[in-house]
């Protein structure tokens, strides 16, 4: 069995959503993902991150309420998404494009 925690990053914007997944094991973000601005499209890719990371993986997801304010939080919460509102503070922070990090607050 796998119990992976996988934090799901979202930068949601009116048309586009850009999406990544990072675990702690693994200090890394992986599996980039720019979709259009649609929660179907954040649920896709959790379904998708099942077939990486396994059935038994928990995904947070998480993003800083700006032009969506909490409708997106609704809209994945009602599917059942484990989904948190961010302070900038804990965003992804990219430093490089081989070094991308989250913030130490985002993984208290």
């Amino acid at each position: 069995m796998n119990y992976n925690t996988v934090h799901v990053g979202m930068d949601v914007h009116k048309k586009k959503f850009t999406l990544c997944a990072y675990t702690i094991e693994a200090e890394k973000v992986s599996q980039f993902q720019r979709t259009d601005a649609d929660y179907k499209n954040v649920i896709k890719y959790l379904e998708f991150l099942r077939t990486v990371y396994g059935n038994d993986a928990n995904f947070i997801c998480g993003y800083e309420a700006g032009y969506l304010g909490y409708t997106l939080y609704h809209q994945l919460t009602e599917q059942h998404a484990n989904c948190v509102i961010l302070a900038p503070t804990t965003m992804l922070e990219q430093r490089s494009k081989k070094d991308s990090r989250l913030t130490s607050v985002m993984l208290r």
